[in-house]
């Protein structure tokens, strides 16, 4: 193998600032370590973010520029540490990019998705975005050869879509999904194959709530639009019996989906918050949440490693093919700016590049 590779690194802390260079690819240099030849590699809305300089995320940051960005990805092994017994040189693998330590007390409760001293590959050390990536062989998730390049370059996203649907129970529920960007769609296949009873869907996107429609919404609302944004409200509330939605998925971040979600609930009923706002939101807890009974949870990554076999499973029982058109733009890393331009203009859902060719 060559001793250097392209990546495509984050220099500092300002906008956009994004450079494709040569550097040297990463070694094995403890006894857990797993390097991947990378398939493909997708743009995540965090990475985004990150190309954007998200205030939040350039605080975090500050000490790991210049740092190779990325999270997202699939590609076959070729080499492992001393330590590493149960992989083969060629398998097919993605991984779980948040590390976490295994000793606090929230990992020791089976809890490893809300570790409290996470490190996120790609945001708090180098990520995916190359040819090469190093990666704890207990992150490591086998795959099965059925699930194409295209899909596993981005299931660590869709096992957020997977793990806020399997937050509460959604079978036989009337759900309502507010936000159908690339989450949020993923979000309303799963739910659909889940066997949820009705599915509403808001964005302010057309392009997005067409895609919406194809994923399995039964109903779409541009709630940028005055009427359409009532005509959901008085839709989610139209259950006589309910006088709401079971569940809302919220995946926006807007704050005035959050008023939406409070809104169309019912009593006693769940909101699962992925969505991040970029605001503080003021909340009248007394009426919206303790006087409705309401349950509302709050959602971070994936859970470990309960999210990955869910996801596997549902891709392999019927998902693939929505999730296929997912994946609107393909790229190689040369072109890697193109795929940055598209996805900030709004015109794609998945950006998947190809590192290898």
């Amino acid at each position: 193998m060559s001793q250097s590779m392209k990546a495509i690194l984050k220099m500092d802390s300002r906008p956009g600032l994004v450079q494709k260079k040569d550097i040297p690819m990463p070694q094995i240099t403890a006894p857990d370590d797993v390097l991947i030849k990378v398939k493909a590699t997708a743009i995540c809305g965090t990475d985004l973010a990150i190309y954007n300089s998200s205030k939040s995320l350039m605080h975090r940051m500050a000490n790991a520029f210049p740092v190779i960005t990325g999270h997202e990805f699939c590609g076959h092994v070729v080499a492992f540490g001393s330590g590493v017994s149960h992989l083969k040189e060629g398998e097919y693998v993605s991984a779980e990019m948040h590390i976490v330590c295994g000793q606090c007390y929230n990992c020791r409760h089976g809890n490893g998705h809300v570790c409290l001293n996470t490190v996120i590959k790609g945001v708090d050390g180098d990520g995916c975005f190359a040819e090469y990536v190093k990666v704890p062989a207990s992150n490591i998730v086998l795959l099965d050869s059925s699930i194409p390049y295209e899909i596993a370059a981005y299931m660590d996203a869709l096992g957020n879509a997977v793990h806020t649907v399997n937050s509460v129970e959604i079978a036989a529920r009337r759900v309502a999904i507010l936000g159908c960007g690339s989450i949020g769609l993923m979000a309303i296949a799963v739910a659909r194959h889940c066997g949820a009873e009705e599915i509403l869907a808001t964005d302010t996107n057309d392009k997005y709530l067409e895609m919406a429609k194809a994923m399995g919404a039964d109903r779409i609302f541009n709630v940028r639009n005055s009427n359409e944004h009532q005509e959901f409200i008085e839709a989610a509330r139209s259950d006589s019996a309910r006088q709401g939605v079971d569940v809302v998925l919220e995946i926006s971040g807007n704050p005035s989906a959050l008023a939406d979600a409070l809104s169309v609930v019912r009593m006693g009923g769940d909101i699962s918050l992925l969505g991040l706002p970029n605001t503080n939101i003021q909340i009248d807890v007394a009426d919206d949440i303790i006087f409705k009974g309401i349950n509302i949870h709050g959602i971070i990554g994936r859970r470990m490693f309960d999210t990955w076999y869910r996801m596997i499973a549902y891709i392999k029982s019927g998902l693939r093919e929505k999730l296929m058109q997912l994946v609107t733009h393909t790229f190689s890393l040369e072109d890697f700016q193109q795929g940055f331009d598209i996805k900030n203009r709004g015109e794609a859902i998945k950006v998947v590049f190809y590192p290898n060719g």
